[in-house]
C-alpha cells in the first residue's frame, strides 16, 4: 500500500481531547488537510503489517520508512519531505501534540477503528541534526498471553516447571528471558502457572516499571526516584505473612542476598526474574552480580528460559527435503524427517516460470513469517551444578554437567519446532546470533 496515494484508506479516526465534541472537531478539521490521505494510508499500512512501531526519520530531501514487524526491521518506500510534512502535521494534531513544534520531544494518542478492528496508537516525535524523528506505536486490544500454553510452550514441560516452582517452603526459581522479546510475558506466565488460589502472593516492584497485573498476585510497590528499594516495604510486608515473593529485577548481588536471607528465615519461596540468552547464561547472570553463590545456589531449584522466533507463513513456506548433515546438526532423525520448510522472502520483480509477475503473500505482505511463538528452556538445577557453579561458574562445564543429565538445550527445543514446520532453521541460527 502506498502511503501517499491520492486515496485515503477507510481509516476512522478518535483523536486526543476532553469533549466529544472537541474530538470531532480536529478530526473534520484534518480531514481537509492534504496530508489527511497519506496519514491514513501509513496508519494503515502498519496496521496491515502488524507492525508495533513505525520509524520516520526526516531529512533535508525526504521521510525515510521503517516497520517494526515480530521483533525485526523492515525498510518501507521513502516518501517526499513536502507530503511527509503534511502528513505529520495531521497526525500531531489527531495525537494532540503541536504541529508547528519540529525540534522538542512530543509525546500523544489517538485511536483508529480499521477493518472492524480497533487500534490504540501513540506518537513520539522529537527533533535531531538531520531533521526530526517519528515514532508510531501500535497496540490493539489483545487477550494478555497470560499462560505458558499461549506461548508455545511444550505441553509436558509444564509439569517440570510446576514441579520445581511449587515450594511449600524456603527456596528460589528465576524466570529469564531477553529484555523486549517476551521478558513480562514469561515471567506472568510463569507466575500463573503456580497455585495462587490459597496463598497470598506479592511482588515487589518499583512504581517506575510496574507490570500489568497478574490476577491473585498482589503488587507492593517502592519508589527508586525517592532512594527506596525493593528492601523498603518488606518490613511492614513480612509482618503480613506471605506465602511467596516474586522480585521480578535483581539490581546487585546485595540485593539477591537479602531475598535469600528473607526466604532461609521466613521459609518462604521467592521467585526471581533476571536477563538471558538461554538458562544457563541466565545463572551466570545472577552469579555475575556477585551474591554469596553458595548460599544462592542451595536455595535455587531451578531456570526457565523463553526465546521468541519467528513463526513461518503457513500461506507461502517453501517445503525442502533437508541434508542429512543438517539433521545431524540440528539433532533431529535422519529418515523420519521428509521435510522442513523456510521463507519465500518477495522481491520486486520476481517472476514464475511462465515470465507473470508473483505478488507478494497478503498474509504475511511478502516478508514470510507471521507472528512469533517461544521456545522454552527448561534447567533443573542439581548438586553437581550447584558444586560447580559455586566453585568456578563457566557455561561450557555447566552445559556439560547438564546434558549428562538429560537436559534438553534451547536449540534442542528449537529443533522439534523446526521439525514441525513452525519456523526455520535461518530463524534458529538468526535467535542464537542475537
Amino acid at each position: 500500500m502506498d502511503p501517499d496515494h491520492q486515496n485515503a484508506a477507510p481509516v476512522i479516526f478518535t483523536a486526543a481531547g476532553d469533549t466529544p465534541e472537541e474530538r470531532d472537531n480536529i478530526v473534520e478539521m484534518v480531514q481537509n488537510s492534504p496530508g489527511f490521505n497519506p496519514a491514513a494510508n501509513m496508519v494503515a499500512e502498519a496496521i496491515h503489517k502488524d507492525a508495533d512501531l513505525t520509524v520516520l526519520d526526516y531529512t533535508a530531501q525526504q521521510v525515510n520508512v521503517r516497520f517494526r514487524i515480530d521483533g525485526l526491521w523492515h525498510p518501507g518506500p521513502p516518501m517526499d519531505r513536502q507530503t511527509g510534512d503534511y502528513m505529520l502535521a495531521v497526525l500531531k494534531q489527531l495525537a494532540g501534540t503541536d504541529y508547528r513544534d519540529r525540534r522538542n520531544k512530543q509525546t500523544g494518542n489517538f485511536a483508529t477503528e480499521y477493518l472492524r478492528n480497533k487500534q490504540k496508537f501513540k506518537i513520539v516525535s522529537q527533533g535531531n541534526p538531520s531533521g526530526e524523528r517519528v515514532g508510531l506505536y501500535l497496540s490493539y486490544k489483545r487477550p494478555p498471553l497470560d499462560r505458558l500454553e499461549d506461548l508455545g510452550i511444550r505441553k509436558s514441560m509444564i509439569p517440570q516447571i510446576v514441579a520445581l516452582m511449587k515450594m511449600e517452603h524456603k527456596g528460589t526459581f528465576l524466570v529469564s528471558a531477553v529484555p523486549g522479546e517476551g521478558y513480562t510475558s514469561s515471567w506472568r506466565a510463569a507466575l500463573d502457572s503456580c497455585d495462587r488460589l490459597v496463598k497470598d502472593f506479592f511482588v515487589i516492584e518499583d512504581v517506575t516499571a510496574q507490570e500489568p497485573e497478574v490476577i491473585n498476585i498482589a503488587s507492593e510497590t517502592f519508589d527508586s526516584r525517592k532512594g527506596e528499594s525493593a528492601m523498603t516495604p518488606m518490613p511492614q510486608l513480612l509482618l503480613r505473612e506471605p506465602h511467596v515473593l516474586a522480585l521480578p529485577s535483581l539490581i546487585n548481588g546485595t540485593l539477591v542476598d537479602k531475598f535469600v536471607e528473607i526466604s532461609n528465615k521466613h521459609d518462604i519461596p521467592v521467585y526471581m526474574r533476571n536477563p538471558g540468552k538461554n538458562a544457563v547464561d541466565a545463572l551466570l547472570r545472577v552469579l555475575a552480580l556477585n551474591p554469596k553463590r553458595k548460599e544462592y545456589l542451595e536455595l535455587l531449584s531451578g531456570v526457565l528460559c523463553m526465546r521468541l522466533v519467528r513463526k513461518l507463513c503457513e500461506d507461502c513456506r517453501i517445503g525442502y527435503q533437508p541434508h542429512p548433515q543438517l539433521l545431524q546438526k540440528l539433532g533431529l532423525p535422519v529418515g523420519r524427517i521428509d521435510k522442513l520448510y523456510r521463507p519465500f522472502v518477495f522481491q520486486p520483480g520476481m517472476v514464475d516460470e511462465e515470465q507473470n509477475e508473483i505478488q507478494p503473500c497478503t498474509n504475511c505482505n511478502g516478508i514470510g513469517y507471521k507472528g512469533r511463538t517461544g521456545i522454552f528452556e527448561l534447567l533443573t538445577i542439581n548438586a553437581e551444578i550447584r558444586e560447580s557453579a559455586a566453585r568456578s561458574p563457566q557455561f561450557k562445564s555447566l552445559m556439560s554437567i547438564a546434558r549428562k543429565h538429560g537436559h534438553i538445550s534451547l536449540q534442542q527445543e528449537a529443533a522439534v519446532v523446526i521439525a514441525q514446520g513452525v519456523t526455520s532453521v535461518e530463524e534458529l541460527q538468526r535467535m542464537l546470533q542475537a
